[in-house]
């Protein structure tokens, strides 16, 4: 277990510096700022009358005790603020799905809850009043400073409702065992490794926006406007994230921790480690290694299963890959909202529009990574923004992505004419 909880920190700190959560970060830094405004007395302090008696004798109080030196208490925003985005990512990454199940809610709820709580944060910020009512379930709480933080202990609850980061191996083990309620002591030790490693990042992250804070003058003097323009980031950051306006920012930047994602999290002993997930079918899979430039025969291609809707297909009929013999067929592992994903699907794309009429038949297995991901109007109408045309099979029980033995998003299945499978690639390239 040690060896896994290894591959789940590192696993953690690579992802959280790589490009997918490039929306939360300005929210974290700006909440390592400026805590709940100070509170001023109502009128002007009194005069301690036997200090103004010594005054005016021209003498000092003997018998008075030193004054204390008055310090504002320590800003532990960002301490709280992590806490709260690596509890609920972890909680809910977990026990999300199984939750969602159990009372019969929208599968986007946990994602509508998230948007909600950044937005009441926001205005919290701005209004002092709505700061105060998003602190009152914390007034139990004896500390007075703990009291404080509550509004950034639930901003932190929010953002791990939104936080989308990409996906390794490490983080799909993860997902599918909390997808499948397949939930062990090894599951929950690799979440909470993983969970500490990208909390570590981000902490730093945080602090670095309190030193700021407290060093810079301008963020004292002007604290009242800083927080008022903070809220009113943090309300159109919600909104960008609804309307999928920050997909943008993330598919220009360059996947600069894939090679790195690759060393830690899919090294022979990383597969090891985390093939305990998959049983002994289809291990002709398991022979061959991924992204190898070369044709080998690695079995009959697994069938395509449990699947809950088939779109882009003639009357939602689903597809038979017993019924393709003959022509070449790709298979490619996506979900929605996974940026690798998104940044390859313009290759397959065209690959489907220069060889559809050449025998090749490209086939979508969407394979949600998070619970919102499994409503089938989402993926329709994200499919459709995307320009995805050929059939993409809805697989939210995941069996299709056990069938194949997959550990990413995006994988790739190159399945030739008699059914067999010969090349497969994870990530992007190639």
């Amino acid at each position: 277990m040690i060896t896994l909880v290894l591959i789940g920190l590192l696993g953690g700190l690579i992802t959280a510096v790589s490009p997918c959560i490039m929306p939360v970060l300005p929210v974290v830094f700006l909440a390592g700022g400026p805590g709940t405004e100070p509170s001023k007395p109502d009128g002007p302090t009194p005069p301690d009358p036997s200090e103004a008696q010594a005054r005016a004798a021209g003498g000092v109080r003997l018998d008075a005790p030193p004054k204390e030196t008055s310090r504002s208490p320590r800003n532990r925003r960002p301490y709280a603020v992590v806490a709260g985005l690596v509890l609920s990512f972890g909680f809910f990454t977990l026990l999300g799905v199984t939750i969602i199940s159990a009372l019969g809610l929208p599968q986007d709820i946990l994602r509508y809850i998230g948007l909600a709580l950044l937005i009441l944060i926001g205005l919290g910020l701005i209004f002092p009043a709505v700061e105060r009512i998003l602190e009152k379930p914390f007034a139990r709480i004896p500390q007075r400073q703990v009291n404080k933080e509550g509004s950034a202990f639930v901003l932190g609850l929010g953002l791990g409702l939104l936080y989308v980061p990409c996906a390794g191996p490490v983080l799909a083990a993860i997902t599918v065992a909390g997808a499948r309620g397949e939930i062990n002591a090894d599951i929950v030790a690799l979440t909470l490794s993983f969970a500490v490693g990208t909390a570590i990042p981000l902490l730093v992250f945080a602090l670095a926006g309190r030193r700021v804070a407290e060093r810079v003058a301008a963020f004292r003097t002007r604290a009242r406007k800083l927080r008022i323009v903070a809220g009113a980031l943090m309300i159109a950051l919600a909104f960008a994230l609804a309307f999928d306006v920050t997909t943008a920012l993330q598919k220009a930047l360059p996947d600069y921790t894939a090679a790195a994602q690759k060393a830690v999290e899919d090294n022979d002993t990383a597969r090891q480690q985390l093939s305990g997930l998959y049983d002994d079918s289809n291990k002709d899979l398991a022979r061959c290694e991924d992204g190898i430039n070369e044709l080998r025969s690695c079995g009959a291609a697994p069938q395509i299963a449990g699947i809950a809707k088939w779109l882009n297909t003639p009357g939602g009929r689903p597809v038979d890959l017993a019924a393709l013999r003959g022509r070449v067929v790709l298979i490619d592992f996506w979900t929605y909202s996974c940026i690798n994903c998104q940044r390859s699907l313009p290759h397959v794309e065209a690959w489907d529009r220069a060889y559809r009429d050449k025998g090749l038949t490209v086939i979508g297995v969407h394979s949600p990574e998070f619970a919102f991901e499994k409503n089938a109007g989402n993926v329709a109408d994200q499919a459709r923004k995307l320009g995805v045309t050929y059939p993409v099979a809805l697989d939210n029980k995941l069996d299709t992505w056990d069938n194949y033995r997959n550990r990413f998003w995006p994988a790739k299945y190159l399945i030739d004419a008699r059914g067999t499978v010969r090349y497969f690639t994870f990530g992007e390239g190639r």
